[in-house]
């Protein structure tokens, strides 16, 4: 429960379409020479903690874990200063977020915690650049997004507790975190557009997106291991048999006739994908990729042999949900373009104690400095029951 509470704490700075944005430029664990990992997140996060570390609550969170106050500037942007709380707010983020999604596969800060360093330092950058620009095309926050913001930290005193005495954020610092949304939605407007429609489908294509349906015959059992050769080829003369029948009708009742037999005969549980698949390049087997690819938005493919079975494939038309999702990532895509571009025409400099961090120690020392705090704040119904207490 607590890495829960922790982990939610972490989302709620106001911040996260930023973070978002800023971890999609180059930085998923692919492109970052991270783990991969195609199952979904688990696992503690706070695995990597020594031990050993016995926290002292005397010193402030950030004097503890690195010997630095909030106010120490450990980057420059253009002249302006990134103070110690927001930069490293950002890597015990980082660090949090990649054990929980890697740790459980063996992951380790002391790999991968120079990596994590330089995605804090770029997401801090990317901030900074945000709010410069936007200064001087005149898009700062409205009144209304800053009361909106104050209004956000107001609703939940206990997070913002936890902000101030758990990872050691100033006032400031938590007003420049609420407020990140909005000077993004702002830079949104002011520098991109929304795509026409030429604009869209190319971008669509380059992204390798494509929607289909599919009739499964399979030739592997569950564990994958080849069906006798007397079945596979009962399953490929079925195969021809559907892919006959669907060939005999025209266009306009073709996804009628394709829905009857995929519900009839697919062994890939159609039940469960309906309107099919929706899927980028990388996502599906070789050939089943390759395939749908190849066809235009209607048109039905033939026998299409991968190592689960045989299938029969017809392409759709993205819907009108997948669109509206791909038009925002356009802006949000030419917005980090841009904001690339803005970093390497920056000017940064980084400080000794940046440039010297030990990215492990202080994400263990911040661990044991947060587990100290939260046992010292249980309340006091966490105790043990006595005997008798549950009627």
């Amino acid at each position: 429960m607590k890495n829960w509470k922790r982990l939610l704490a972490l989302l709620l700075s106001g911040a996260m379409a930023l973070s978002l944005f800023a971890c999609g430029a180059g930085n998923d664990p692919a492109s970052s020479g991270y783990p991969d990992s195609s199952a979904e997140a688990s696992g503690d996060p706070s695995a990597s903690a020594t031990p050993e570390i016995v926290a002292d609550l005397s010193q402030s969170p950030l004097e503890f874990a690195a010997g630095l106050s909030p106010d120490d500037v450990l980057l420059t942007v253009n002249g302006e200063e990134i103070p110690a709380d927001l930069m490293l707010y950002w890597l015990d983020y980082n660090c949090y977020v990649f054990m929980y999604q890697y740790g459980i596969y063996g992951a380790s800060l002391d790999e991968y915690g120079g990596a994590l360093l330089e995605d804090a330092v770029s997401l801090c950058v990317s901030e900074v650049l945000l709010r410069q620009r936007a200064a001087q095309l005149g898009c700062l926050p409205t009144d209304a997004q800053v009361q909106e913001a104050k209004d956000q930290m107001n609703a939940d005193p206990d997070t913002i507790d936890l902000f101030k005495s758990g990872y050691g954020l100033t006032d400031r610092s938590l007003e420049y975190l609420y407020l990140a949304d909005a000077y993004y939605d702002n830079m949104l407007a002011a520098v991109t557009h929304e795509p026409d429609e030429q604009e869209l489908q190319e971008y669509i294509d380059s992204e390798g997106v494509y929607r289909v349906k599919h009739i499964l015959l399979k030739t592997v059992d569950d564990n994958r291991q080849p069906l006798s050769d007397d079945v596979i080829a009962g399953k490929r003369t079925q195969a021809e048999d559907l892919l006959t029948q669907l060939q005999a009708v025209d266009s306009d009742g073709l996804p009628a006739k394709f829905d009857e037999l995929m519900m009839a005969h697919s062994e890939d549980n159609p039940q469960n994908n309906p309107d099919g698949y929706t899927a980028t390049k990388g996502q599906m087997v070789a050939p089943f990729e390759e395939a749908s690819l190849a066809l235009k938005e209607g048109e039905l493919s033939g026998i299409v042999e991968s190592e689960f079975g045989y299938h029969i494939i017809l392409r759709l038309p993205l819907t009108g949900e997948t669109l509206t999702q791909y038009k925002n990532n356009f802006r949000t895509t030419s917005l980090r373009d841009q904001v690339d571009l803005w970093q390497e025409e920056a000017e940064i400099t980084r400080a000794d104690a940046l440039t010297n961090l030990n990215v492990p120690d202080f994400y263990a020392r911040m661990n044991a400095y947060l587990q100290a705090r939260s046992e010292q704040n249980a309340p006091a119904e966490s105790a043990p029951l006595e005997s008798g207490g549950v009627g």
